[in-house]
This record gives C-alpha cells, structure tokens and sequence, in this order.
C-alpha cells in the first residue's frame, strides 16, 4: 500500500489512455505505470498496489497490474521518512549546547547562552523542531531532517573554528549563529500526509525572513531578562551573531564582513550544494547510463 505522490492520464503512441503516477513510503517515491486508468485516483490518495519490475530502454520500470485505493492507514510511520539516527542528533544538540555554557565561563558573556535558551525553550518549540523537515527535497525532507541539518552546519562550523584558531567569543559567536541559522524552516515546512511541503508561511514571507522573525523575537525578550536579573549582556556579541546570519547566504545584500560570517557562508553553501547534488543522483531516472541527466540548478551532469 502506497501514497500517492502525483498521478496523471496520458496517451500511449498508439492513443489508448494509461496513468502515470509517483508513489511514496518512507524509503522514498518510485515512478510507476499503469496500462488503463483508475477511477477518482488522485494525488493523497493512499493505494494497494500489485505490479512487477519490467526493463525498458535498459532501465528497470515499474508496472502495476491491478491498484484499488483504500482507506488511509491508522498509523502514517510506514510512510512518513525519518532521518537516520534523530535520537543521536539530539545528543549533539546538547552537546553543542553545553560548548555555549563552557565558553560562557571563559568569556564571562551569557549573551549567546541567554539566546539560545530563549529560542529553544520556548513552549513546544523544541519538540517541532527535532521533528520538522528541514526542506521539501528528499534529502532533509524527513523528520529530523531540520535537526539534522543544524546539527551539520553546526558541527562543521565549529571544527572550522578549530582549525583556524578563532577565539572563546568568536567560537560562541559561530556556535550561536550556526544553531539559530535555519530556525525559521520550522515554520516554512511541515509534512502534508506524509509528505514534505512548503507551508503558506514559508510561500509568502521565506525561510530566511521567517528565521530573522524568531531571533529578533528572542533578542527583545533576552535584553528585557538581562536588564531585569541584572545579567551580563553584550549588545556586540548580538549585532555579531545577526550579521553571520543575515551575511550566512549568499545571495543576501549584506556580505559576510566577520570570521564567523564568512565560515557560517562557506559552510552552508557546501551542504546545500553537496545535499541538492545527492538527491539529483539519487532520483536521476538514467540509471543505465555512465552521466547523469542535466542537473539545471547546479548546472552540471554527474557521473556515477
């Protein structure tokens, strides 16, 4: 039994009607044919389908014989993809938390720390976003997938830190900026059924802005507890970790002008270029063949 991602009738040479449908469980979505049609099949439609692998043009294709739509099942977790591993994603959050608190000692500032926690512990955010996709693509479209995409900026940004020697303020700076970068998908992505799609929100405002609107939120409520427990607060350190957001793509106005800025660009720039390439390859129809088809947003084929 399958979801059925899309569906369409169309014409063989000879004119005789069949139907073209994309069908999906949590490994993932597969082309399949049917030679007739299927009455009120449509796209969210959940189907029991029987069929055999057939080899067309050197490639296998996938052939239903007979399809009957059924009731939606009482449990979507066969259907809804989840990335590897979300449990450990979850230790490395804290982790990567617990770096905050330990450059909080040395630097004396709980400027980064106050606004994680206030991003973070806010009612039953935390709890959707270990579970969001982190895109409508397949890669990050799972859930964890937006956990596991922090998760990964973050880390790399952090051992880049490393690497190149950055100090205690700059590492929080990068830390804080990195985890907070793609806050904003929790509210620009959800699952419908089972699968990964751009909310309203997310058409209409942009995972970026959407991002910009819970940090600034969390920034006036951090300087509204610093002032009234009399806790260390650096406006710097603020103005540092919203230009390595703001600067963190590329296509923004503003350019990356600081160490962490231009890390946190790098960074999410290798993963988004790395994460599309994969999952090009990974749904590229040309299986027989040594390239990939033209991938048009990178614009490159791949050879396998």
């Amino acid at each position: 039994t399958y979801y059925v991602q899309s569906s369409h009738i169309k014409k063989t040479t000879t004119n005789k009607d069949y139907t073209d449908m994309m069908l999906r469980d949590k490994s993932g979505t597969r082309p399949v044919k049917f030679w007739g049609t299927v009455k009120d099949l449509s796209k969210g439609c959940f189907v029991f389908v029987a069929a055999s692998v057939e080899e067309y043009q050197g490639n296998p294709s996938i052939i239903a014989r007979n399809i009957e739509i059924v009731d939606e099942p009482d449990s979507l977790d066969d259907y809804l993809p989840i990335y590897d591993g979300v449990s450990e994603l979850v230790d490395d959050f804290y982790k990567l938390t617990e770096e905050i608190l330990l450059l909080e000692k040395k630097t004396n500032d709980s400027t980064c720390r106050l606004l994680i926690d206030e991003v973070y512990k806010q009612g039953s955010f935390f709890d959707r976003f270990i579970k969001n996709p982190g895109s409508d693509g397949p890669h990050y479209g799972k859930v964890g997938g937006l956990l596991a995409n922090v998760i990964r900026i973050t880390g790399h940004s952090f051992n880049i830190c490393k690497l190149y020697n950055l100090e205690d303020n700059e590492n929080a700076v990068i830390l804080t900026a990195a985890l907070l970068c793609r806050v904003g998908c929790a509210d620009a992505y959800e699952f419908e059924d089972c699968m990964p799609v751009m909310t309203k929100r997310g058409q209409l405002i942009g995972v970026h802005n959407l991002t910009m609107n819970r940090i600034s939120s969390a920034i006036r409520r951090v300087i509204q507890i610093a002032k009234k427990e009399n806790k260390i607060f650096s406006e710097e350190i603020i103005l540092r970790v919203l230009h390595a957001v703001v600067a963190s793509q590329k296509s923004s106005m503003v350019k990356a002008m600081t160490k962490e800025a231009i890390i946190l660009q790098g960074v999410i720039g290798l993963d988004s270029e790395v994460s599309d390439a994969l999952d090009f390859m990974d749904n590229d129809k040309n299986d027989g063949e040594e390239f990939t088809g033209f991938d048009p947003r990178l614009g490159r084929r791949y050879y396998r």
